[in-house]
Formats: C-alpha cells, sequence, structure tokens
C-alpha cells in the first residue's frame, strides 16, 4: 500500500485562534474553498469523537473521498483527526502556532492509500500529490483569515 507523511504549512497575519476557528468550521468550509465540502455526521460543531465526511472536487467528478474522525480538540491550537474511511486511512494533524503577530498554520498528514487513484497519485508524486492539494487550501485559508 502506498504511503505519504507529510507537512504542509502557511504563515498567516492573523492570531492562532483566528486561525483555528475557521479549520474548525469545516461545514461552512465551502464558503472559502468551493471545490471541498465536508458534512459532519449527526453533530453541528466538531468535537472528539464527531466524524466528517471530506470530498474534494466537483460533481461528477469527485477527486477525492473520506470520512476522518475528531480524535483530540485543543481549541485555538491543535485539532488531530483519523482518516478512518474512504480514499486515505491514517492521521492528520493540524496546528496553529503563534509567529510574532502571525500564525503558522501547519497540517501533518501520515496516510496511506486506499482506493486505486490515491495509490495511482502517491505512487506518481508522493508527498507532491498531497501537498498540491493542500497549498490550494492553506492559500485559500490565509485569504479567507486575512480578510476578516
Amino acid at each position: 500500500m502506498s504511503s505519504i507523511d507529510v507537512v504542509d504549512s502557511i504563515k498567516i497575519n492573523a492570531k492562532p485562534e483566528d486561525v483555528y476557528a475557521v479549520i474548525a468550521d469545516y461545514a461552512n468550509i465551502t464558503d472559502w474553498l468551493p471545490i471541498y465540502r465536508c458534512t459532519l455526521r449527526d453533530a453541528d460543531q466538531i468535537a472528539e469523537g464527531v466524524e466528517v465526511e471530506h470530498r474534494y472536487g466537483y460533481p461528477p467528478l469527485i477527486l477525492s473521498s473520506f470520512t476522518r474522525r475528531i480524535d483530540r480538540v485543543v481549541v485555538g491550537k491543535r485539532l488531530e483527526e483519523s482518516y478512518i474511511d474512504g480514499a486515505m486511512l491514517g492521521t492528520g494533524i493540524w496546528s496553529f502556532d503563534a509567529d510574532g503577530d502571525q500564525t503558522i498554520a501547519s497540517y501533518h498528514c501520515q496516510v496511506q492509500s486506499n482506493s486505486l487513484l490515491t495509490k495511482v497519485m502517491f505512487r506518481l508524486n508522493g508527498a507532491k500529490a498531497h501537498s498540491n492539494t493542500y497549498e490550494t487550501l492553506l492559500k485559500a485559508l490565509k485569504k479567507r483569515c486575512e480578510e476578516a
């Protein structure tokens, strides 16, 4: 099974708790990243144990879909998740670290492919396959936070 272990980061001119709040609002991520859709299962906000269905792509071409479970929440600082179903299995950790007046927002992804498409992407591009997606997400996050 193909796997990746990669950290993608960006500096944002905002407080860590403000950047965290944008990421933690999975239900409204489409407002600032239209290609990405999230649905919380049996909850209206994230909390430990909540499952979140993720879809990346525009119907009918969904490039990736998977379900993550929220494992640990440290409000304003960290969000730990497990990929439990779909295209990838493994873990992901959001961290929000103050750097002067800025925040370094990072996502550490350690996953294995669980579908033919992700297996091919990981084999051809390795961690770059993930980073290409997260570069788009992080730039949109930065824009959203800095406009607020």
